[in-house]
């Protein structure tokens, strides 16, 4: 009897201890909740007021616009519609695809002969300039005999194309970037199928697009570039070797076909060929996606300034993309944003580089 009121008071402490506990949870609860009532605030605030500057702003919609052309220009370009409202989606699909080609000037360049070209260049086929501006990074490089350059066409196994390392390496080419788009349905990027035209040694490979804004790209037996809307006959007719189609144009007798604003391609890693009046062939390879030096990549209008720059009569852009690559010498020098394993795309052919005349008609023939 006389330890009833101890077990009375042990019963009744752990009583007010349980409810303590339990005060305490739904207290840390209360505080749950509120902080994630807060966080669910903060970032709908943050999402609706991104929203309002991204439609609401100049800047802004600046801005969204031109990631919505980043990603139109990508093989994801339907993804453009959850930046854009949709008279703006259909804008830039118009403006990535309703670009007249303009046809270029056969008597706009005349190639230096060999003993001239070989005065100037040291010897050496092939000169390589760094590039490095605000937000991008790349190269120039610089042929100064166009009669060594020619499309090659990939060896093509089942659907997959090859890489620019072993197309060189298999023909004997010292140099190169990627020429052609590729048919890619499924989006794996295994480039084996051309878009467009693919004309090699003066035959058809893969048959024409029918685009208005697609241009045809080429080579003459003498080295003049030619760039326009050409049948294939047209090309036997005045003599081209190798040819392709591409867009957008970026020079065409000299003179700027971006007048307004940055092009409507956004930024992304890009190749670009073209030719100076004296026959010297420029390529120019832009890395991008935060490759080469965090180098977010180029518009178009920054191409086609640089091919101004290096005095380009006529240019055309290449494909672009993860696909934007340059070889000189055993090995790709910039930086590809392709995730493929070995650090390069597979394509579906390239514009190659050879030591010599002889050498580059040895290996086609």
């Amino acid at each position: 009897m006389q330890h009833q009121p101890e077990r009375q008071t042990h019963s009744h402490t752990h009583s007010t201890r349980k409810a303590r506990r339990a005060d305490k949870g739904r207290r840390r609860k209360r505080r749950l909740v509120t902080a994630s009532l807060t966080v669910f605030g903060v970032l709908l605030l943050l999402f609706g007021g991104s929203i309002g500057v991204a439609f609401g702003t100049p800047w802004g919609s600046n801005l969204r616009l031109l990631a919505a052309e980043t990603v139109a220009s990508t093989r994801h370009y339907e993804w453009a519609r959850y930046l854009t409202t949709p008279s703006e989606y259909a804008q830039i699909l118009k403006g990535l695809n309703g670009i007249s080609v303009r046809q270029s000037s056969t008597d706009d360049v005349s190639v230096a002969n060999t003993r001239d070209i070989t005065d100037v260049s040291g010897g050496q086929p092939v000169q390589v300039i760094p590039l490095h501006q605000d937000g991008y990074t790349g190269y120039v490089m610089l042929v100064q005999d166009p009669k060594l350059v020619r499309l090659v066409p990939a060896q093509v196994h089942g659907s997959t194309g090859e890489y620019i390392t072993d197309m060189a390496k298999r023909v004997g080419a010292i140099a190169g970037v990627n020429a052609s788009g590729f048919e890619d349905p499924n989006g794996n990027g295994w480039g084996g199928i051309p878009v467009g035209l693919e004309y090699v040694n003066g035959m058809v490979k893969q048959s024409s697009k029918t685009d208005p804004s697609w241009a045809t790209v080429g080579f003459t037996k003498d080295g003049v570039m030619v760039m326009g809307n050409y049948t294939t006959s047209d090309l036997a007719q005045i003599g081209v070797r190798d040819a392709m189609q591409f867009h957008p144009e970026l020079v065409v007798d000299g003179q700027p076909t971006i007048t307004q604003g940055d092009g409507g391609w956004g930024l992304d890693p890009r190749t670009a060929i073209g030719q100076e009046r004296d026959g010297t062939v420029i390529f120019v390879v832009i890395n991008g996606r935060l490759h080469g030096g965090h180098s977010v990549g180029a518009s178009m209008k920054q191409v086609m300034d640089i091919m101004l720059k290096y005095h380009a009569v006529n240019a055309c852009a290449m494909d672009g993309g993860s696909s934007s690559v340059l070889y000189d010498d055993g090995k790709i020098i910039n930086s590809p944003s392709t995730l493929d394993p070995n650090g390069q795309r597979h394509l579906p052919d390239a514009w190659m580089v050879f030591p010599t005349e002889q050498a580059a008609d040895d290996a086609v023939n």
